[in-house]
């Protein structure tokens, strides 16, 4: 027993003195350790397990930041955005591309600036935002033009070919995709000659040359033979199986979709593997083998929903709703129809607002065209009439002055009028964009108690939220509603979501007893954006005395409607926090802001606005108080 003792104390002690000389490493040792741990995490990356890249380089990163030396800090912080780019996980490489830009610039690497700037547009095309993709990509080969970096520039025109096919513009994407392999190949660069291969391969097949397709992507698996990138041949094997699906060649399709399946899976591809499952989903659907059919369109959708790819979900939900179909099971059909018109809406949102901008942008440059050509015009006449004083001319001249003043007055007007056109448009298209999102949370809550055999919650459920979406309907169509018709919608609302929570929320209304609800005007649906982040990110599911309080009151001189939402949730400052770590907004927040700003552009009386954490206030409490002021209005005026 003596013994033993001595043998454990001998061995603490000798591991204390292991760990204290370890941590008198130098500083070069530390640098060859980094750039160790930065090789191996390459090294798994192209040939083995991502989370095992993720773990060495997590380490690497941690060693970097003991030196402080910004050389291995852009390594590692880049590095590891790579990382969780080919993984999946989006927020979590727009951190570190993040911290690597001011470690690149410190550096005066213009060069990686402009590397990682790309990879940024990448990740902004992974989630289906083109325009913020192409001015990261536009402002990367700014840099690239200004460094003389030439073999850098065959990447810039990759992914600017990527955009323009993504939009189906196919002769520009084919041009830039040209203009990238010949970068590539005089730098005999093996690995992006073969995706320009394959990209040109794809540009075909959507032009229905199937042949010539063909023959891209065979020459892209022979040059990439020479470097044997697993991540690129699953790609191939995926475009190859998805031709021959396009070619009705359906057998030929599953044999290289499983390839595909099998090196992606491999190479644990999340994002990758839901376009390979929905493809051998649809093939098998076209063979009529539905059961198979059935087993990967639920396992895209799955994966889908877990990595919120929101972009390729229609397309699993309209294959899901075909397939039942073909087995006459037309609720299912019916459902996942839905389900896909539902997801497909909330997404054109995106292209709303890219309307909504080019129209605005229309309108300028028309504008500028229109003073560019009256001063135009107005030189013409002023060079006509130099040197000539008799009175007609004096005459002539006071009638053009007047003229230009009556076009400019006309011309102030007229841009007014627009101004209000594009507030009015703007303030439909931000109602419109509330809707799609809750819609979209609530049929997934029905879905996921019908799942749960919970008919008689689902039932419930889907009878308030149809009360709910009628009155948002209706209400969404006019600029004010009644006070009664608020509150009324408001309740319907906690009501519904208080169905998905499992603690109780309570609530309380609190309305001067001298307003008339029902003749009291205003903005519909502006204090529900708040009532939902106190729910959301206010934590008040997660809280078993959850409470919401709302007061309506006048102003001491009765000419404002004072409205004070409050609630004993986290907070407004905690919840930035943790929404900060999650590079997540609030669009709610943001919509019912704009909508302010709106009212008080078109109106004379001002609407005014205050978020207060109650921990300011008093330290014992919690929460968030919102409060605002809107000018009273009654249907009678």
């Amino acid at each position: 027993m003596i013994r033993t003792l001595y043998t454990i104390s001998f061995l603490l002690v000798f591991c204390n003195a292991i760990a204290q000389s370890n941590k008198k490493v130098s500083s070069s040792e530390l640098q060859k350790q980094v750039t160790a741990y930065l090789d191996s995490s390459s090294v798994l990356l192209r040939n083995n397990s991502l989370i095992k890249s993720i773990e060495i380089c997590q380490k690497a990163i941690y060693l970097a930041e003991e030196t402080e030396d910004p050389v291995y800090l852009s390594k590692a912080y880049k590095r590891q955005g790579i990382n969780y780019f080919y993984s999946g996980n989006v927020d979590s490489s727009f951190l570190y591309y993040n911290k690597a830009i001011p470690q690149f610039e410190a550096l005066g690497s213009k060069i990686d600036v402009g590397k990682v700037i790309g990879n940024i547009g990448l990740l902004y095309k992974s989630q289906a935002q083109y325009d913020k993709a192409l001015e990261f990509y536009l402002e990367n080969l700014e840099i690239y033009e200004e460094a003389n970096y030439v073999k850098g520039l065959g990447s810039v025109y990759n992914n600017l070919g990527n955009l323009h096919q993504i939009i189906n513009n196919l002769e520009y994407a084919k041009k830039y995709y040209m203009l990238a392999l010949q970068n590539f190949q005089k730098h005999e660069n093996s690995l992006e000659t073969a995706k320009a291969y394959c990209n040109l391969g794809a540009v075909c097949e959507k032009q229905k040359e199937f042949s010539k397709g063909m023959e891209y992507y065979e020459l892209a698996l022979e040059e990439n033979s020479k470097i044997g990138s697993k991540l690129l041949d699953s790609k191939l094997f995926f475009n190859i199986g998805y031709l021959y699906q396009s070619n009705k060649q359906f057998d030929s399709a599953i044999v290289y979709l499983n390839k595909a399946e099998k090196l992606r899976i491999e190479l644990e591809n999340h994002h990758g593997l839901i376009n390979v499952k929905l493809r051998l989903g649809t093939t098998y659907l076209e063979l009529k083998n539905y059961g198979q059919s059935e087993k990967y369109l639920l396992e895209a959708l799955e994966l889908a929903k877990q990595l919120e790819h929101d972009l390729v979900l229609p397309d699993i939900l309209f294959g899901l709703a075909s397939l039942y179909d073909d087995q006459k099971q037309f609720e299912k059909a019916y459902k996942y129809q839905s389900g896909g018109i539902q997801v497909k809406d909330s997404l054109n949102t995106i292209s709303i607002e890219n309307k909504f901008a080019e129209m605005a942008a229309t309108y300028e440059n028309e504008k500028k065209k229109q003073e560019f050509e009256l001063l135009q015009q107005r030189t013409q006449i002023q060079n006509l009439e130099i040197g000539q004083k008799n009175a007609w001319i004096i005459v002539l001249l006071v009638v053009i002055i007047l003229g230009v003043v009556a076009v400019l007055v006309s011309l102030r007007i007229n841009r007014l009028r627009a101004d209000h056109k594009i507030m009015d448009l703007r303030q439909k298209v931000l109602l419109t964009q509330m809707n799609p999102h809750f819609l979209f949370n609530s049929l997934t809550a029905i879905q996921s108690f019908i799942l749960d055999e919970k008919n008689s919650e689902a039932n419930n459920y889907l009878s308030r939220l149809a009360s709910l979406v009628r009155g948002i309907l209706e209400n969404s169509r006019e600029e004010f509603v009644s006070l009664e018709t608020e509150l009324r919608t408001l309740e319907d609302y906690i009501g519904l979501q208080k169905l998905r929570f499992d603690n109780d929320i309570s609530y309380q209304f609190e309305v001067d007893a001298s307003l008339d609800q029902t003749e009291v005007l205003v903005p519909p649906m502006l204090a529900q954006p708040f009532i939902e982040n106190a729910l959301i990110h206010g934590k008040l599911r997660n809280n078993p005395e959850a409470h919401i309080e709302l007061k309506i009151s006048k102003s001491e001189n009765g000419d404002l409607l004072r409205f004070s939402i409050r609630d004993n949730g986290i907070g407004i400052d905690e919840a930035k926090k943790q929404a900060s770590k999650k590079q997540h907004k609030s669009l709610a927040t943001k919509i019912a802001l704009d909508r302010v700003k709106i009212y008080n552009f078109k109106s004379s009386k001002k609407m005014y606005f205050e978020i207060v954490d109650m921990k300011t206030i008093d330290q014992n409490k919690s929460g968030t108080m919102v409060t605002y002021t809107i000018p009273i209005l009654n249907s009678k005026n």
